[in-house]
């Protein structure tokens, strides 16, 4: 048993309705339906991928109103109708669904110039953790290694640590439904320990820094404990 798979076990209900993201999400929920690719996202309960899928909204979003502009301005002697999304490598993004070579047509208002029919691209893969860490998340910067970082939701109460290629590797979620009272504040500060065992390699020390964090509860402590010593890992 994974304390991962035991926390998202146990995990306080109704997390994900009242959010800004699941608002977002039902109000543009028809534009996934433009993109094949993206229909596996309307379904999904999953918070990480709710997240993703106001990324992809937002994406397409901008896309729209972009093409609607070139459409009636194809020499782009208008100001652009939309503002970047965010930067990557010194490049302002306006459609992260495009390349960042088309991306700089856009930034250079040279619409008829883009180069769309070969233009497909992963745009996690693509552009990982600089979507991650723009406007179009509610996520806060938390830890990080060479090849990940450590993202935590407010809402959602749960960390989130992606790879560099734009993928989910672990969700640790906080607050479980058997702490009565929990305490939600200071958190980014009491997180800081258990990233710091995590990427340490630290089962016992992680496990240990999220119970004197009061992020989990003595009831989920006591279970992951004792699993482990009938497992003979600790005595």
């Amino acid at each position: 048993m994974k304390i991962y798979d035991l926390l998202r076990e146990n995990r306080r209900p109704h997390l994900i309705t009242p959010s800004r993201e699941y608002l977002f999400f039902q109000e543009h929920e028809a534009l996934l339906t433009q993109v094949p690719e993206f229909l596996p996202f309307i379904n999904s309960k999953d918070d990480f991928d709710l997240i993703c899928a106001n990324i992809l909204q937002s994406s397409l979003l901008n896309g729209e109103a972009l093409s609607k502009y070139w459409a009636s301005n194809p020499n782009g002697n208008n100001e652009l109708p939309v503002k970047p999304l965010f930067t990557f490598n010194n490049v302002p993004i306006y459609c992260p669904l495009l390349s960042v070579s088309n991306n700089i047509l856009i930034a250079n208002n040279l619409g008829n110039k883009l180069t769309l029919i070969h233009d497909t691209i992963d745009i996690f893969e693509t552009y990982n953790f600089a979507l991650f860490e723009s406007q179009l998340t509610s996520l806060m910067l938390v830890g990080q290694d060479a090849h990940t970082r450590a993202y935590y939701h407010y809402d959602f109460h749960a960390i989130y640590i992606v790879n560099d290629q734009g993928r989910l590797d672990v969700k640790i979620c906080l607050f479980d439904k058997h702490i009565k009272r929990p305490d939600f504040r200071n958190v980014i500060e009491r997180v800081k320990p258990v990233l710091e065992a995590y990427y340490a390699g630290n089962r016992i020390g992680f496990i240990n820094a999220l119970f004197e964090g009061k992020l989990i509860s003595h009831k989920m402590y006591n279970k992951y404990i004792n699993n482990l010593k009938r497992r003979k890992i600790i005595t």
